[in-house]
C-alpha cells in the first residue's frame, strides 16, 4: 500500500487517531515519533504549514534566513507598537513548515541552567528539576566533538564528551572554518579574566565558548525537526500520518461530569473542512503563539476575552495566552580593520557564488556551520548598591498589585539573580552586520546594506522579568493571534540589559580583539563609545530585537497560581488534552530555546507513553 505524501488529505473523511498532534514543528515532530514507535498507536499530525524538506533553504544551515518572510516557511507575525521601546514594533517570524523553527532559525545549541531547571520545580512542578530533564537533554542528540584543529584554533574548548548525547536524532557539532574574531573572541575573554570554566552542557560555568549547532558533520546539512524524528524510516510508518497545509480551526470540546474531553479536532484544508475524531489525546504543539490562540478558539481561556469575540466558554482560565517571555538581543555593530574577513563579503555575488560551490563540493566554507561564538556572564557593570537596589524594586513589586503567577515567578527569578554563580546574559558574536534601524523587516534586519565591513556583538538578558501576551483578535482562526512581546517593559530589565551593553565596548576594546577592528572605524549602534547608563538605555529602546524565544503563554505552574497545564501537561479542566511545546514553561532558559524545546518534547513523550 503507497504512503499518501503530506500534502494530501485523502481517506480522512472517516477515520479517527489515538492521538493528534496540532503542529508538525520542533515539540510535534518529536511526540509523533515516540509515540508511534508503537505500531498500535496511530498518530495523526496536522501542519498548517508546508513540507519542504528537500528545499536547499532548510538544508543549508546559513540560509535559514532566506527563508523569512516568504510564506511557505514563515508566520511572519507582526506585533504591535511597543510603548516601552518608544512606538517601536518587534519581529515575529516562526516557523511555518515540516520542522517548525527548528528548520529556518539560526541553528544555535545552547542549554539551560541548572538553577534554572531547579527553578521550574520550586514553581509547583515535580519532576521538572534539572536532574528530571538532563537525561532528555542528551536523548534529543548526537554531539560531534570539536576537531583537533578547532581545538588548537581556539586554544580551550571545554568539551564533556561524557555529557553529550550518543545516539539521539539530532546532530549536534561545531564548524570547521572559523575567522579571526572567532578565536579573538576567546583569547579577548580570557584577558578579561572570564575564561570558560565548564561545558555548558553541564548547565553552568561562565565566560566564552564556541557555540554548537544543529548541524549534521557528515553532509553539512541542518539538522531540524523535520529531518531528525521524520526521516524515511519514520516516513514509512503505517500508524503515522502527517498533513500539511491543514489549518486547525479548534477543539471539539465536550463537557462531561466535572471536566471537558476533546472528541475531535477541525481543520480545513484546500477549502475542505475536515473533523477528525480522537480516541485518546490531543496534543498541542503550535508554539507558544498558536496553542494559547487555539485553546481560546476552542472555548479554553479568559471568559470574558471569550465572550468578547462571540465564542461561549468551556473552561474559564485566565491565564491562557499571560505571561509571554523572549529574550530581547541588543546589537553593537563595529567596522573590521582593513584586510579583515567578514560575514558582509557575501554581498558580493562573486563571494556568495564561491561559498555555495564550495558548500556544494564537499560541504566546506560558511554555508555549513553556525558561524558563532558566544560568552556567559554576570552584570560586571552593576556595584554592590545597584544590586542591592533592584532586588528591593523586585521586592516592591512582589508584595503589590501583581498577578499571583508574576509574584511567584519573580520570587523564583529573584532567587536566581542572587546567585553569584548564575549569569544574567549571553554574549553572541556575529561575524557581519545588523542593521536593527534599517526598517521594520527581517530581510532589512539582515539586509548587509551598509557599506563596509562589519562584526557584531549581541547581549540577551538570561532571565528576563518582563511578560507580554498572546491572544486572539477574532474568532476567525485565519486571523494571526496579537502578540504583545513585553520585551524590556520591566525597569529591572532595562536597566540590567543596559549594563550589559556598556560592558560590550570593553570586548571590542580589549586585545587581541581590538586590533582586529577598524581604528576610528563606523560604530553601526553610536558613533562614540556608550558614556553612561541613560544613554545605553535609550539604544536599549531604539536597537533592541526579539531572539524568537517566545515561551510561557500556557504556563505550568500550579492552577491557583495561574497555570494552565499541571506537571503532567495535562491542561487544566480538561481530561485529554496536553500542551508539549514551549509555551509551558515556567520560566524562560538562559540562551537559545532550541534544545529545551527538544528536551521538554522528549519528556513529554515519555509522561504521554506512560498512560498507554
Amino acid at each position: 500500500m503507497t504512503r499518501p505524501d503530506t500534502e494530501s488529505a485523502a481517506g480522512l473523511e472517516h477515520v479517527s487517531f489515538d492521538f493528534v498532534v496540532i503542529g508538525g514543528g520542533t515539540s510535534g515532530l518529536v511526540v509523533a515519533n515516540r509515540l508511534t514507535e508503537n505500531p498500535k498507536i496511530n498518530v495523526l499530525v496536522l501542519e498548517a504549514g508546508t513540507n519542504r524538506l528537500n528545499d536547499p533553504r532548510l538544508q543549508v544551515p546559513a540560509l535559514g534566513v532566506a527563508t523569512f518572510e516568504d510564506p511557505d516557511f514563515d508566520w511572519d507575525f507582526k506585533c504591535p507598537p511597543q510603548s516601552q521601546l518608544n512606538g517601536r514594533q518587534l519581529l515575529g517570524n516562526k516557523g511555518r513548515t515540516l520542522g517548525g523553527s527548528s528548520a529556518i532559525n539560526l541553528g544555535m545549541i545552547v542549554y539551560p541552567s541548572k538553577i534554572g531547571l531547579n527553578a521550574w520545580e520550586e514553581l509547583g512542578n515535580p519532576g521538572w528539576g534539572w536532574d528530571d530533564v538532563v537525561p532528555y537533554i542528551r536523548k534529543f542528540q548526537t554531539g560531534t566533538a570539536p576537531s583537533e584543529s578547532v581545538r588548537q584554533f581556539f586554544g580551550d574548548i571545554k568539551y564533556d564528551a561524557k555529557a553529550q548525547g550518543t545516539d539521539g536524532p539530532v546532530c549536534v557539532s561545531f564548524g570547521d572554518e572559523y575567522m579571526p574574531f572567532h578565536g579573538a573572541w576567546m583569547e579577548t575573554f580570557r584577558n578579561l579574566g572570564f575564561p570558560q570554566t565548564e561545558d555548558t552542557i553541564n548547565g553552568a560555568g561562565t565566560g566564552a565558548f564556541v557555540s554548537a549547532g544543529a548541524v549534521d558533520p557528515a553532509t553539512h546539512t541542518r539538522s531540524h525537526a523535520g529531518v531528525a524524528y521524520f526521516n524515511a524510516e519514520v516516513q514509512a510508518r503505517s500508524n503515522l500520518r502527517v498533513v500539511t497545509g491543514a489549518m486547525v480551526q479548534k477543539l471539539v470540546l465536550e463537557p462531561r461530569d466535572d471536566t471537558v474531553v476533546a472528541t475531535a479536532v477541525e481543520f480545513s484544508k484546500d477549502d475542505q473542512t475536515f473533523t477528525i475524531p480522537v480516541r485518546k489525546e490531543v496534543i498541542m504543539a503550535a508554539g507558544t503563539t498558536q496553542t494559547p490562540q487555539l485553546l481560546e478558539l476552542s472555548g479554553i481561556g479568559n471568559a470574558n476575552l471569550l465572550r468578547s469575540h462571540g465564542i461561549t466558554p468551556v473552561v474559564d482560565n485566565p491565564g491562557v495566552g499571560e505571561n509571554l517571555q523572549d529574550h530581547g538581543i541588543v546589537s553593537f555593530g563595529y567596522e573590521v580593520a582593513d584586510g579583515m574577513p567578514s560575514g558582509d563579503m557575501s554581498r558580493d555575488p562573486a563571494v556568495a557564488a564561491a561559498a555555495m560551490a564550495a558548500y556544494q563540493k564537499d560541504g566546506s566554507g560558511p554555508l555549513g556551520m553556525v558561524p558563532f561564538v558566544s560568552a556567559f556572564m554576570p552584570c560586571l557593570e552593576t556595584s554592590n548598591k545597584d544590586h542591592e537596589r533592584l532586588l528591593k524594586e523586585i521586592d516592591t513589586q512582589i508584595e503589590g498589585d501583581i498577578s499571583r503567577t508574576h509574584k511567584q515567578q519573580y520570587k523564583a527569578l529573584r532567587k536566581i539573580m542572587q546567585d553569584p554563580t548564575e549569569p544574567t546574559s549571553m554574549y553572541i558574536l556575529a561575524p557581519s552586520q545588523l542593521l536593527p534601524r534599517k526598517g521594520s523587516t527581517a530581510r532589512d534586519l539582515f539586509s548587509l546594506a551598509h557599506p563596509g565591513f562589519f562584526i557584531s556583538i549581541l547581549s540577551l538578558l538570561s532571565h528576563p522579568f518582563s511578560r507580554g501576551s498572546v491572544h486572539i483578535q477574532s474568532a476567525d482562526p485565519r486571523m494571526g493571534p496579537r502578540i504583545d512581546h513585553g520585551i524590556l517593559r520591566h525597569p529591572v530589565d532595562l536597566e540590567l540589559h543596559a549594563r550589559h551593553n556598556i560592558w560590550m565596548d570593553k570586548i571590542a576594546e580589549t586585545e587581541p580583539m581590538a586590533s582586529l577592528l577598524k581604528p576610528g572605524g563606523t560604530r553601526l549602534h553610536t558613533p562614540d563609545p556608550v558614556a553612561d547608563l541613560a544613554q545605553s538605555q535609550e539604544l536599549c529602546k531604539e536597537l533592541v530585537l526579539t531572539m524568537y524565544h517566545l515561551t510561557g503563554t500556557c504556563v505550568m505552574m500550579p492552577r491557583e497560581d495561574g497555570g494552565v497545564v499541571d506537571p503532567r501537561l495535562r491542561v487544566y479542566g480538561t481530561a485529554n488534552i496536553r500542551i508539549v511545546d514551549a509555551s509551558i514553561f515556567p520560566l524562560e532558559p538562559r540562551g537559545n530555546t532550541q534544545a529545551t524545546v527538544f528536551a521538554v518534547a522528549e519528556k513529554a513523550a515519555d509522561i504521554i507513553k506512560e498512560g498507554l
